[in-house]
């Protein structure tokens, strides 16, 4: 599964957290549709008690409560997300724990009107498997930099 594009059509995937992620791909995309669904607390849902978020240009995120205060504030910002994930590796590291990184677009428009915004970056996902399925433990996304060029100008 070289690339994943989340349809509005996944948000019902999960809408109801207690749906257990059987595997990291599938938390993968249920995380994908829970920020098509603007939905704070569906996203929030898919780590664990004590994970660790490390939003771009933000300030780490611990716990569920603290990751979903985080998207909130976002969602509240812009509307009409959608995203797309270009893994580009994972790695087991045990029959319970798993990493995957790679690439990410996303896009909204801001919600008091605009243009259609788009950022890209990269992801690192550390996930374990828990009684209730697949959670993050650890995420990490950065903004792609800016060309040389363009910081040159």
């Amino acid at each position: 599964m070289k690339r994943i594009f989340v349809a509005t059509a996944f948000a019902g995937f999960i809408a109801a957290p207690a749906l257990a992620q059987e595997t990291p791909a599938a938390l993968q995309a249920a995380f994908s549709a829970g920020i098509v669904a603007e939905d704070a607390d569906a996203v929030a849902a898919l780590y664990t008690a004590d994970a660790d978020s490390y939003p771009p240009g933000g300030a780490v995120a611990k716990g569920t409560e603290a990751i979903a205060a985080s998207w909130a504030g976002f969602f509240d910002a812009f509307d009409g997300f959608s995203i797309s994930l270009d893994q580009q590796g994972e790695r087991k590291m045990g029959k319970n724990d798993h990493a995957a990184w790679g690439l990410w677009t996303m896009s909204a428009t801001p919600a008091d009107g605009g243009d259609r915004v788009v950022w890209t970056g990269r992801f690192l996902d550390v996930s374990i498997k828990t009684k209730e399925g697949w959670r993050y433990i650890v995420d990490h996304a950065s903004m792609t930099p800016p060309e040389p060029d363009a910081v040159n100008e």
